[in-house]
């Protein structure tokens, strides 16, 4: 793991002084707190970096360590019915009303996992190799992007805990460990196998919009408006009544108090489709006008990631 000192620091934005190799777009931890941040400017001897937290105690000289990787989310199983923030850290009532700083914050609990490939069989990235039992749309284990190869061993029926190598992929560069969760890059394209052309309406369950503004499933739609125009209040109702497969909920630059009320009030609804809890299918992501732009800008990526995963997760099972 490469080094760094903060050299200037201004809000999210800080320059450090390069102790070894950095890249551009690289995912950093500064400070004692394991801050996440991501370079976005290489100069001669330093790097320009933008912190997605809150920078409140940082000063110069303090540390900033290198990961070597792409800014990623960990991406598993059990992703849906739960609220996140915008680097997909999770909201827990234990840990209060904000999100815990830094990444320790990140944990797997244990699953039930049963293997859907055997020892030999060939995996590219995307593809299931195991799944885990519950209820609600996709419980699959995937290849993450990057990995391909062989399987060289997999882990039979049982239960696990949430850091348990499941399976080791072994290729050309050695031996690969599969977890439950698997950092998955935000800004890089996801592993897809075709783009399929839009041929059937998505029902939105609005009446208005499905006569005199269908959206094609498969395609994209745009809410414009001003302020206080009810942009928020529709979204909520398409997350609610559509028929989507599974629901990815981001609030990127919200109010408070908007966000909050979709946080109190989707843990209550019941699915139309099947009559059990929303959150079955449905994933939140949080990341309220409080916090640094640099952050917003990474709860789309993060958001798009998410919605990657989770509807190859629904199709895959």
């Amino acid at each position: 793991m490469t080094q760094a000192r903060i050299r200037w620091i201004g809000g999210p934005v800080l320059r450090a002084e390069m102790q070894g190799t950095f890249r551009l777009h690289e995912a950093i931890e500064v400070g004692d707190g394991q801050l996440l941040g991501e370079v976005i400017q290489l100069r001669d001897d330093e790097f320009v970096a933008q912190v997605y937290e809150d920078t409140t105690g940082l000063r110069p000289g303090d540390p900033v360590h290198g990961t070597g990787q792409p800014l990623s989310v960990p991406l598993g199983p059990g992703i849906c019915g739960h609220i996140f923030d915008g680097l997909l850290r999770p909201l827990r009532r234990e840990d209060g009303n904000f999100f815990r700083p830094g990444l320790g914050g990140r944990t797997t609990p244990a699953m039930d996992f049963e293997p859907v490939v055997e020892t030999g069989a060939a995996v590219s990235p995307g593809q299931a190799y195991g799944r885990v039992a519950g209820v609600g749309p996709g419980r699959a284990c995937l290849v993450p992007p990057g990995v391909t190869g062989t399987i060289e061993s997999i882990m039979g029926a049982g239960r696990y805990d949430g850091d348990a190598v499941l399976c080791r992929v072994k290729n050309s560069e050695g031996m690969r460990e599969l977890h439950f969760a698997e950092p998955w890059p935000v800004r890089h394209p996801r592993p897809v196998r075709r783009r399929m052309t839009p041929d059937a309406p998505m029902v939105t369950g609005q009446r208005i919009l499905d006569t005199l503004f269908p959206v094609a499933r498969g395609s994209r739609a745009a809410l414009p408006g001003g302020f206080g125009t009810g942009k928020t209040v529709l979204q909520e109702s398409l997350a609610k009544w559509c028929d989507a497969d599974v629901i990815v909920y981001v609030g990127c630059g919200e109010r408070g108090n908007e966000m909050a009320e979709v946080l109190d009030e989707f843990p209550q609804l019941e699915d139309p489709r099947n009559g059990r809890p929303l959150m079955e299918r449905t994933v939140i992501i949080a990341n309220t006008s409080n916090m640094p732009v640099a952050a917003r800008e990474a709860s789309i990526y993060t958001a798009i990631t998410a919605v990657s995963y989770t509807h190859l997760r629904a199709h895959e099972t």
